[in-house]
């Protein structure tokens, strides 16, 4: 066998390792610390099975909690690629929820679904965008981190959502739960298979393959990448660096406050206290996890969705916190870049 030969088998057998070491070592970590608190591995990853696969509405529900960490996920992706970071989808996704449902209870009640529910997609979209555009506005005019201020705005979404279903914004009705009024009936997504799955993993699936398809496959995608690998050389060849930073940043804000129009109209069809909590962390991990690609994004953020729902099954039957399974997700997350990385070295 010839060079020629061996490099392409070569290339196939260190990423079957790659993979083998990604899926067993979080495995065999994570049974190493049920072990060390007394509870039994087999039971658990059992349990982690049974809670995604053993019912529809199990599935169901990480389907729903995949279409809003897919959206987040690209919220926090597509900035990395013009070298910033957007540390606020949660906060984005909140206020687009209940600029969704306030415009689903108000002027748009009254539309058919056909019209009034792109609409509602649209007012999220707008409303994510704007929130967004306070971080991207306070970095490139006043030179302020955006991690930093997008964090911050986190806070000022829950704080200022929370006065306002405390006040103005209170359903009357809602037997004093701090809630807004429910949208319109007509204005909702339908759900599947007698669980709370709905069209809203068709819209981010959608979004990540028009994300993908933009950045690998148009003009201003070349200038995004171009700017990511140096945005120097960016500069020199003419491309408005701080022009596409700004749009890429919108467009992110965008895309997160379309997960909170998504939340609305598809599961919730009104805004609580919690609208999009931890959905922005989760989708910055979902990100990370995907090497910031759109399309392998899809998967982890099944991944993730499916072990988040598994956390609720694993404090029944193992005893252990729900929250244990952030640790399963932070193992899987630590070992996938630790391999990419030692990939690119």
């Amino acid at each position: 066998m010839n060079k020629a030969q061996k490099k392409p088998l070569q290339l196939q057998d260190s990423l079957a390792v790659r993979i083998l070491i990604c899926v067993l070592f979080p495995l065999i970590a994570f049974a190493g610390l049920l072990l060390s608190q007394g509870k039994s591995p087999l039971v658990a990853y059992q349990t982690i099975i049974t809670s995604i696969f053993g019912s529809a509405y199990g599935f169901g529900e990480v389907i729903v909690r995949a279409s809003y960490l897919i959206l987040t996920g690209l919220a926090a992706s597509i900035p990395a690629r013009v070298g910033l970071a957007n540390a606020g989808g949660e906060g984005q996704m909140a206020i687009a929820a209940l600029g969704t449902a306030v415009a689903g209870s108000t002027v748009l009640a009254n539309l058919p679904g056909v019209i009034g529910i792109p609409l509602m997609l649209l007012v999220g979209m707008i409303c994510g965008a704007l929130y967004a555009g306070v971080g991207v506005f306070l970095k490139q005019k006043l030179a302020m981190n955006e991690i930093l201020t997008t964090i911050l705005m986190n806070y000022v979404a829950t704080y200022l959502i929370s006065a306002m279903l405390f006040g103005s914004l209170r359903d009357p009705n809602g037997w004093n739960y701090p809630q807004t009024v429910e949208i319109a009936p007509q204005l909702r997504f339908h759900t599947f298979f007698g669980t709370r799955m709905n069209a809203g993993i068709f819209v981010a699936i959608a979004m990540a393959g028009l994300t993908w398809y933009i950045i690998y496959h148009t003009r201003v995608g070349f200038a995004v990448r171009t700017i990511g690998g140096n945005q120097m050389a960016a500069r020199y060849a003419g491309i408005q660096v701080r022009k596409i930073q700004t749009w890429v940043f919108l467009f992110a804000g965008a895309l997160a406050g379309l997960a909170g129009a998504v939340m609305v109209v598809g599961v919730e069809g009104r805004v609580r206290i919690s609208a999009g909590e931890t959905m922005g962390f989760m989708g910055f991990l979902a990100a990370g996890m995907a090497g910031n690609n759109p399309l392998l994004l899809i998967l982890s953020a099944l991944l993730i969705g499916g072990l988040t729902v598994a956390g609720n099954g694993m404090e029944i039957n193992t005893g252990l916190p729900a929250a244990t399974m952030q640790i399963l997700i932070m193992l899987v997350l630590l070992t996938i870049m630790t391999v990419g990385g030692k990939r690119k070295a």
